[in-house]
């Protein structure tokens, strides 16, 4: 099935108390023809999301949809890319298979002040 651009934009879009006027959204969309920047407009969404301003106080400060698409909020900024979040434990595994081991004299030091040796 085909998803539109505002459909992808629409399930992007951070769910808040403020997240509504879906109709009014769409018609804001086509009629602006805003299905020609719908990828930068998703990925400013996206990395949006990441950002202090719409974390903080539980999204408190994530305007409404609409406002954000009568703002063009998306239009001339510099949008970085968003670094997946990869599983904490694959890293650390990968990180210890990395690290150099511990000389044996600071190991012993170790021990001892630990009441080991």
């Amino acid at each position: 099935m085909f998803e539109s651009g505002f459909d992808k934009f629409w399930k992007a879009y951070p769910t808040s108390p403020r997240k509504g006027a879906k109709l009014m959204c769409r018609e804001k969309w086509v009629n602006r023809l805003y299905e020609s920047n719908a990828d930068q407009i998703i990925k400013h969404v996206e990395w949006m999301k990441t950002t202090e301003g719409w974390q903080k106080q539980n999204g408190s400060f994530i305007p409404a949809p609409l406002v954000y698409l009568n703002q063009q909020r998306w239009d001339g900024a510099e949008i970085p890319e968003v670094k997946e979040i990869e599983n904490p434990l694959v890293k650390l595994d990968e990180d210890r298979k990395k690290a150099v081991p511990m000389p044996d004299d600071i190991k012993a030091r170790l021990d001892a002040l630990r009441g080991r040796a």
